[in-house]
């Protein structure tokens, strides 16, 4: 599948979005590199390509900028995500270890099948050298994971 990388600047700096071969963006990034901190979010039903470049893209920026705080917006999530589970647990996880992250703040979503996905990787990530917490809100998720 091709999928686009787009920067554009928000009202926060830079920003990226990625899209599918349609146009539509499912991944939305904003990292701010002075801080060391990273908010992404994913949108909409999400296929395996999908997953792997967005995953592939939040460690890039992760090594690239020695990200040490993510909020990972799933608040914008329609259906499950399973298919990438083993994989997270077994490459992606082992990865944020090495970069260095210490916090991932998870908004959940509004979806049961993405929220059932998300506690499938809460119990299975028990590697994860980094703290996990799962809030309702943006702001809550600020809060811990940014201040």
């Amino acid at each position: 599948m091709d999928q686009t990388l787009v920067p554009y600047e928000s009202e926060n700096g830079s920003a990226l979005e990625l899209k599918n071969e349609g146009g539509y963006v499912y991944m939305f990034f904003e990292p701010d590199t002075a801080k060391k901190q990273l908010y992404y979010k994913w949108r909409g039903f999400l296929l395996m390509d999908e997953l792997n470049t967005g995953y592939g893209k939040i460690a890039e920026i992760v090594r690239e900028y020695n990200i040490t705080s993510l909020i990972a917006d799933h608040s914008g999530i329609v259906g499950p995500w399973n298919e990438i589970i083993d994989w997270l647990v077994a490459e992606w996880t082992p990865q944020m270890n090495m970069a260095g992250l210490q916090k991932m703040a998870i908004i959940s979503s509004t979806d049961l099948f993405s929220n059932i996905s998300l506690e499938l990787f809460l119990m299975d990530n028990n590697h994860a050298k980094y703290e996990v917490k799962v809030f309702d809100t943006l702001q809550e998720a600020k809060k811990w994971a940014f201040q």
